[in-house]
């Protein structure tokens, strides 16, 4: 197929729309304190629903999942490169104004999922078994890690430990949980897709 007969599929505009707004509700959201006085299971109900929303979205949409498609690995990779805000939390935690716990879970987590997926994608596409496999445990890792932070996340708060987390709630962090965590978890369903397909010889 000659260049001029490719095309890329473009961002669907719905989707542009539907991200824009639910950005803007998360970001009204934490400015408003809503998510912060919301009482248990509040926080987590939305968070649950927005990441089911992102997964049967980005898998049952047609012109959403082939711009996904048409994404690279690298890419998919790289935009966990985001997840360096979790020096933040270390930060926040060493100023005691946020749970050490969930710092030091969700915080280190994150970073070594960044710097990995900066390694991974200065390493180019795995195209060998063993480099598939190290992709594989990396996508493992990051998807543990979100896992493991939502549910200390939800500890904290049952327990109702001071500090808690608060400024996860809030502005500007708020956009985290609301609006990074499900498309990163997505995300990590995808590569898993697509790794998987790669491993049985499909492109």
């Amino acid at each position: 197929m000659s260049a001029s007969t490719m095309t890329v599929p473009r961002f669907p505009r719905a989707a542009a729309v539907a991200v824009t707004l639910w950005l803007a509700l998360a970001l009204v959201a934490g400015a408003t304190g809503f998510l912060a006085r919301l009482p248990f299971p509040g926080p987590q109900l939305i968070i649950l629903g927005l990441l089911a929303g992102t997964l049967v979205a980005a898998t049952t949409v047609p012109a959403l999942r082939a711009w996904i498609d048409a994404l690279s690995l690298r890419t998919l990779i790289g935009i966990n490169a985001v997840r360096f805000v979790g020096i933040t939390f270390l930060v926040l935690a060493a100023r005691g104004q946020i749970a050490p716990v969930f710092a030091a879970r969700a915080g280190w987590g994150d970073i070594a999922t960044a710097a990995l997926a900066v390694v991974l994608v200065a390493a180019g596409e795995p195209r060998t078994a063993l480099r598939r496999g190290l992709t594989h445990a990396w996508n493992a890792f990051g998807l543990l890690d979100l896992v493991v932070a939502v549910g200390t996340a939800t500890a904290v708060t049952l327990r109702g430990t001071t500090p808690g987390i608060t400024p996860v709630l809030s502005l500007p962090l708020v956009v985290i949980p609301t609006f990074f965590v499900p498309i990163l978890l997505a995300s990590h369903v995808v590569i898993f897709r697509r790794l998987v397909a790669r491993g049985s010889g499909k492109p």
